[in-house]
C-alpha cells in the first residue's frame, strides 16, 4: 500500500487554553484535530493525576494534529505562542498516512 509522508503536532496543554488553541490551528487552516483527555502523568512538575478535580482547572488534554510537512512551521509558530506561557508541551513527529487528502 503507497503511504505519504506527513507531520504529527501532539499539544498536551491545559484545559482551560484547549479553546484558543483549537481557534489558532482552524485559522491557521489546520483540516482537522481531535482532543483526547489526559488522565495522569509525570513532569518537571512531578506526578498529576486528574481524578478528584473539579472544573478545568489543572486538567490536561492532549491535541493531536496530522499536516503537511510544509505547514509545520507556520502552525506551529502560531501555537507555539499559546502554548508557552502555560503548562504544556508539544512534540512533533514523522508519520505516514493512507489517505493524504484528508490532510
Amino acid at each position: 500500500m503507497h503511504t505519504f509522508a506527513k507531520k504529527q503536532i501532539q499539544i498536551i496543554c491545559e484545559r482551560p487554553i484547549l479553546k484558543r488553541v483549537q481557534r489558532h490551528l482552524t485559522e491557521a487552516g489546520v483540516k482537522g484535530f481531535t482532543v483526547f483527555p489526559a488522565l495522569s502523568g509525570s513532569g518537571s512538575e512531578g506526578e498529576w493525576d486528574r481524578e478528584g478535580m473539579v472544573g478545568d482547572a489543572g486538567q490536561m488534554v492532549m491535541v493531536l494534529v496530522v499536516l503537511d510537512p510544509e505547514d509545520l512551521d507556520r502552525v506551529l509558530a502560531d501555537i507555539f505562542d499559546v502554548v508557552s506561557p502555560q503548562m504544556g508541551v508539544i512534540t512533533i513527529s514523522n508519520v505516514e498516512v493512507v489517505r493524504p487528502d484528508r490532510f
